[in-house]
């Protein structure tokens, strides 16, 4: 029994460590590793390949290379090198930037919060974009985490009081009114404006608003002031260190017409096993302590290395099943994105749908339209267009984003004209939802786009 419960704790210890690197950038994956090495003197890291390794190792997707390095047979440095590499690692490791989501995990960690509500806060915290809104709707991430609905709505609450303000939100208007309950303005006439008249508020339209509200025009001007001094981008603080650290870990390349993907390993840390400290353990096989300190240390080094190779593995096929499934975006443009869920890329991989979600949140895909998170390419499905085929709410932003852009500056389509432009190609969008992608763009309404 008592083994079987070893075996059992060194079994959960090992998921635990490949569910970390999973989630991990590969900057926090370097992080980790730093730390790791500084803490284990079984473990170190590698100096980079020669050029034809690394050719072969990226052709395998870097998992057998991995593998190698993890049997400890490649050239080890001293002992002295060594610990200097691992002191320059930990001076490099805690100079870097803070992320948003960094900042946040660490309040909720502080927060001494019950387990469960703790666990879904960093779940919560894991489906945030850089500028820290919600990229699904409300139902979507109710039904994906599969919380019950008071949890949910607990933990929903706890993320949206974390600092910065307005974090949390699932569109622009609710990060408004976070902020403005925030500042201790519930009762103010801005946050009347912000829930009760917002299409006013977007138009500048404040005579129909100060009617609808009963005061003055004047008042509602200064109220739409005071929310013009609001941050319609709580993560801004954070964009530049995350924009520093962004790097693609995986290229898609046309070949023949077929896209075909392959990791990058960019920035990902060579680990291997000392040879120095394997050639001690055998030499002092006496020490009973010695013996049971570094075996321990060279479990905990094999288990990170797996893990590294375990991570690389998962999201090799998660963006495989992505790029199979999204094939005419990479063939035809984002124009042509597909309506994509979750639960599909699960299905088709035999992974579980959290595990799914930490292989594509924070991990970058290169291709010839640019640079894109595996997570933008789950898409909701929209109505069927004339010819019955469904499209998806990223393509539709996309094709939103191209009319606007070749719009003439002095007469910009309103939201009635680019409605009736995508029905005139077959796709049928109500012009209250053409509003929301715009707002999810970040692009102001005609009037306010208008140039003389």
């Amino acid at each position: 029994m008592e083994q079987g419960m070893r075996q059992n704790m060194v079994a959960t210890a090992a998921m635990q460590m490949f569910m970390r690197t999973l989630q991990a950038t590969n900057t926090e994956l370097a992080q980790i590793a730093s730390q790791a090495i500084a803490a284990n003197p079984a473990l170190e890291e590698l100096p980079p390949p020669h050029r034809d390794e690394s050719d072969e190792g990226d052709e395998r997707g870097g998992r057998d290379r991995t593998r190698h390095d993890a049997s400890g047979e490649n050239d080890t440095p001293s002992l002295d090198r060594a610990a200097t590499q691992r002191h320059s690692a930990f001076l490099e490791n805690i100079s870097e930037p803070v992320t948003l989501a960094e900042h946040l995990s660490e309040q909720v960690r502080q927060s001494a919060l019950p387990a469960p509500l703790a666990e879904l806060c960093l779940q919560l915290i894991d489906r945030l974009d850089h500028r820290g809104y919600f990229s699904e709707t409300r139902e979507q991430t109710e039904r994906e985490l599969r919380a019950s609905r008071p949890l949910f709505e607990r933990a929903l609450a706890t993320l949206q009081d974390l600092d910065p303000a307005g974090v949390g939100a699932f569109s622009l208007q609710e990060s408004l009114i976070l902020q403005l309950l925030r500042a201790d303005e519930g009762d103010s006439l801005a946050m009347r404006l912000l829930r009760e008249r917002w299409d006013d508020l977007v138009r500048h339209r404040y005579a129909e608003a100060a009617r609808a509200l009963g005061e003055s025009e004047e008042a509602v001007a200064g109220a739409a002031r005071r929310i013009a001094r609001l941050n319609p981008d709580p993560g801004s603080i954070f964009n530049r260190a995350e924009e520093h650290v962004i790097t693609p870990d995986l290229i898609v390349r046309l070949e023949n017409g077929q896209p075909v993907v392959q990791l990058t390993n960019e920035g990902l840390p060579r680990l291997g096993l000392s040879a120095a400290y394997r050639d001690m353990l055998a030499e002092r096989a006496d020490d009973t302590d010695l013996r049971r300190y570094l075996s321990r240390c060279f479990r905990e080094g094999r288990e990170l290395i797996k893990a590294i190779s375990d991570r690389q593995q998962t999201i090799l096929s998660v963006a495989q099943a992505i790029v199979r499934r999204q094939k005419p975006f990479f063939t035809d443009g984002p124009a042509a994105l597909r309506p994509l869920r979750m639960e599909d890329i699960a299905q088709d991989t035999g992974l579980h749908l959290s595990t799914v979600s930490r292989a594509a949140k924070g991990k970058y895909l290169q291709c010839d339209h640019g640079v894109y998170e595996l997570r933008r390419f789950f898409t909701a499905a929209l109505p069927a267009g004339n010819e019955g085929e469904s499209v998806s709410a990223g393509a539709v932003q996309a094709r939103l984003r191209e009319l606007i852009r070749s719009e003439d500056p002095r007469k910009p389509l309103s939201d009635a004209k680019l409605e009736a432009a995508l029905a005139a190609e077959g796709i049928s969008v109500a012009r209250r939802t053409i509003a929301k992608y715009r707002e999810q763009l970040h692009i102001l309404p005609a009037s306010l786009r208008r140039q003389n």
